[in-house]
C-alpha cells in the first residue's frame, strides 16, 4: 500500500487511515505485517502481527520522537544499536517534546476511531480475522505509548489530560481499555460459535439407544468437532493476538465449554450399548485438556516473560 511519506504528520494520518479503510472495503480483510519475533510477548505482551496502518503510524512517531529528543526512543532499536549507531542523518526535522506529545495523542485518537470502526464491522459480520487484526493494532499502539510515557520528559496536558498523567497516559488508558474490550468480545464470539453450532444439541446421540454408536469404534461427532475447533483456534490465537491475551482467551473458551460438557455428561443416563461412547467422550475431553495446556505451559511462560531465570 502506497502512502504519503512527506509533509505534516497530521496531514498524512487521515490519508493513511483512508487507504487502510479502502483496502478493507475492497478485500474484506485488514492489511497486516509481522512484528519482529524477538519482541513478541515479553513484559508488554507484543502481538505477532499488527495492521499496516498501526505499524506505519508508529514509524512516523519514531521520526517525530527523534526530531524532538535527538535520540531514539528504544522502541525500534536495541540498546546496543542505540549505543553504537549513528543517527545523525536519520531526520532533518526539528521539533520539541510538547509538540511530539500533541502529535502522538491527536494521531492516536484518529487511529482509535479507525480501529473502533473496523472492530464494529468485524463484530457485525462475525469476522474473526478482522477482529484479531484490530486487537493486534490496539495492543501494539498501547505498548508504544507505554514506551513513550517512560521516555518522554514533558508535562504537557493539552489537548486532553490531567495533572496526574497528562495526554500520553490518557491515550494509553484508552488503548488498554480498547484491547481488553476487544479480547472479551473475541472470547464471547468463540464461545457463542461453539455453543450454538457445535454443542447445541444435547440429545443428538440418543444415549438410551440399544445399538452401539458406530460399533463403538469412535467418539461422538460433538466432541470430535469441539476438539478440532479448540485445536485450530489455539493455533490461530497464538499467531494473531499477544501471547498473554491468547492464553486468557483460550483458557476462557476451555473453561466455558468444559463446564457445559461436564454438566451434560454427568447427567447422561446411557444404555449398556452406549456406555462405551460415554467413556470415550470423557477420555477425549481429558486428553484435549492435557494436550492443549500441559505441553505449552513452559512455552507460554517464556513468551509472556514469566519463565524462571
Amino acid at each position: 500500500m502506497e502512502v504519503l511519506e512527506e509533509g505534516n504528520l497530521m496531514d498524512r494520518v487521515p490519508i493513511l487511515l483512508q487507504r487502510d479503510l479502502e483496502f478493507y472495503q475492497t478485500h474484506q480483510r485488514v492489511l497486516q505485517e509481522p512484528i519482529c519475533s524477538g519482541v513478541v510477548g515479553g513484559k508488554l505482551d507484543f502481538p505477532r502481527y499488527a495492521s499496516f496502518a498501526a505499524i506505519k503510524l508508529i514509524r512516523w512517531w519514531e521520526d517525530e520522537y527523534f526530531a524532538s529528543y535527538r535520540k531514539p526512543s528504544g522502541l525500534l532499536h536495541t540498546e546496543k544499536e542505540m549505543n553504537e549507531g549513528d543517527f545523525s542523518s536519520v531526520t532533518v526535522k526539528t521539533s520539541d517534546p510538547d509538540k511530539f506529545v500533541q502529535l502522538v495523542t491527536k494521531s492516536a485518537d484518529l487511529l482509535l476511531e479507525h480501529i473502533h470502526r473496523l472492530s464494529q464491522e468485524s463484530l457485525d459480520h462475525a469476522d474473526l480475522s478482522v477482529l484479531t487484526a484490530t486487537i493486534g493494532a490496539a495492543s501494539l499502539v498501547k505498548n508504544s505509548l507505554s514506551v513513550y510515557m517512560q521516555a518522554a520528559t514533558t508535562t504537557i496536558c493539552p489537548p486532553k489530560g490531567d495533572e496526574k498523567g497528562g495526554a500520553l497516559k490518557l491515550s494509553f488508558k484508552q488503548y488498554s481499555q480498547m484491547s481488553e474490550a476487544l479480547a472479551e468480545r473475541l472470547l464471547d464470539l468463540h464461545c457463542r460459535l461453539l455453543l450454538l453450532y457445535i454443542m447445541q444439541d444435547a440429545d443428538c446421540l440418543h444415549w438410551e439407544d440399544t445399538q452401539p454408536f458406530f460399533e463403538s469404534e469412535r467418539g461422538s461427532y460433538t466432541v470430535q468437532m469441539w476438539w478440532h475447533y479448540m485445536r485450530g483456534t489455539q493455533t490461530d490465537l497464538w499467531n494473531s493476538v499477544p501471547p498473554k491475551m491468547a492464553q486468557k482467551i483460550f483458557a476462557g473458551m476451555l473453561n466455558e465449554t468444559l463446564s457445559v460438557l461436564t454438566v451434560r455428561y454427568t447427567q447422561i443416563v446411557t444404555s449398556v450399548a452406549r456406555s462405551t461412547l460415554h467413556l470415550v467422550d470423557i477420555c477425549n475431553m481429558l486428553l484435549l485438556h492435557r494436550r492443549t495446556l500441559a505441553p505449552h505451559l513452559r512455552e507460554w511462560r517464556g513468551l509472556c516473560g514469566t519463565a524462571a531465570q
